[in-house]
């Protein structure tokens, strides 16, 4: 009998179609997205000029003697206690105001490109992990599935929670109306410390004199919220059967075992494990239920859910930030969510179906997708 025949029978047909669907659907929004991003962040330069004139010329010649004969877009403002400071980038159209507008300016491209970065790279990440599940499974290495799903379940319980957070947080202060420099400062610091946090936190010398940057939250604290918020699956059973199977203690006993039971004399116990187990266990009608292989796939159909729809909610975020501010249009820089921008009576690009004058893009106005999405 041929492989394939004997997952779908070790896992159950509705099971491995609803596995089957959900991994396809990943790594299909992940073969439609761009392959590549770029994330940019602009420093804040010192200067020593107290005059907008004179800091504005320190700022050109000093950009000039390092990298000559580029056009860059630059600003200089006074901070609260007095300092001046300028920002330049190659990336906005070239411009030499120094005004709080540009200021603006530079912490939404930056918010904009950090923001696509976070989305795509979760979105390649969830594919990669989904593929790999399948792929094992379908070989079965039940191990390996463990492995790649506990990490995709992680990951979904982790996204979704910052998914929400982000955009509760965008909707409040996109409401608000056109933004100043200090309140778009502080959300947009905030904001860009939990990416960071996501994306680079670690316990790698923790309890050493070199602490990471970014400490490795529980994840179990994501996992259990998860677990109160997705009730069609049993979220903290399948993460712990995921957890057990990958620990050295445990995981070779279930993993490899096909049968399992007390002679009918009683005087001894007897199990038989096999490296390849997935005929044996066949062929004795999986009187052992591989619960392993079951929970890697749940987690997958679970997580993978989750992670679609929350991917979507966020990609709709990168679009409406992107053109909310106008960085889409303006941005000359590698990054998703850049393009020319829409005709008035064109679809608009965030996938909401209407037109791109009737979109919800401008300061003001909701900052949580519509329905559609």
């Amino acid at each position: 009998m041929p492989t394939d025949n004997l997952v779908e029978r070790a896992l159950g047909r509705d099971r491995a179609a609803q596995l089957a669907d959900v991994t396809r659907d990943l790594l299909d929004l992940a073969d439609s997205a761009s392959p590549t991003t770029e994330s940019v962040v602009h420093l804040p330069v010192p200067l020593r000029s107290q005059s907008p004139e004179a800091a504005a010329i320190e700022l050109s010649r000093r950009i000039e003697a390092r990298d000559p004969g580029r056009q860059w877009a630059f600003a200089t403002f006074r901070t609260s206690d007095g300092r001046r400071i300028g920002k330049a980038s190659p990336f906005l159209p070239a411009a030499f105001p120094g005004s709080q507008e540009w200021f603006i300016r530079f912490s939404l491209a930056d918010l904009h490109t950090r923001l696509a970065a976070w989305y795509l790279t979760s979105l390649w990440r969830a594919a990669e992990l989904a593929g790999s599940v399948r792929g094992a499974l379908d070989r079965w290495q039940v191990i390996t599935a463990a492995a790649a799903a506990r990490s995709l379940l992680e990951g979904a319980a982790a996204f979704t929670q910052e998914a929400t957070t982000t955009l509760q947080e965008w909707d409040t202060f996109k409401r608000k109306g056109e933004p100043q420099l200090e309140s778009l400062e502080e959300f947009a610091g905030d904001f860009s410390r939990r990416v960071a946090e996501l994306q680079f936190s670690s316990r790698v010398g923790q309890g050493t004199q070199r602490p990471p940057t970014f400490l490795s939250r529980n994840v179990l604290t994501y996992i259990g919220k998860l677990a109160k918020a997705e009730t069609a699956h049993d979220i903290n059973d399948i993460y712990q059967w995921l957890c057990d199977a990958v620990h050295p203690s445990f995981g070779s006993s279930t993993t490899y075992l096909v049968t399992r039971g007390k002679h009918s004399t009683g005087t001894h116990f007897r199990e038989v494990y096999a490296r390849h187990p997935l005929g044996m266990l066949a062929a004795t009608g999986f009187e052992l239920t591989p619960t392993v292989a079951h929970a890697a796939a749940d987690a997958v159909i679970a997580g993978g859910r989750v992670l679609m729809r929350d991917l979507r909610r966020v990609r709709w975020l990168v679009y409406d930030l992107a053109m909310t501010s106008e960085t889409a249009f303006a941005l000359k820089v590698a990054s998703f969510g850049t393009f020319a921008r829409p005709e008035r009576n064109d679809r608009c690009p965030c996938g909401s179906g209407r037109k791109f004058k009737s979109c919800q893009h401008r300061w003001g106005s909701s900052g949580l997708p519509p329905e559609t999405i």
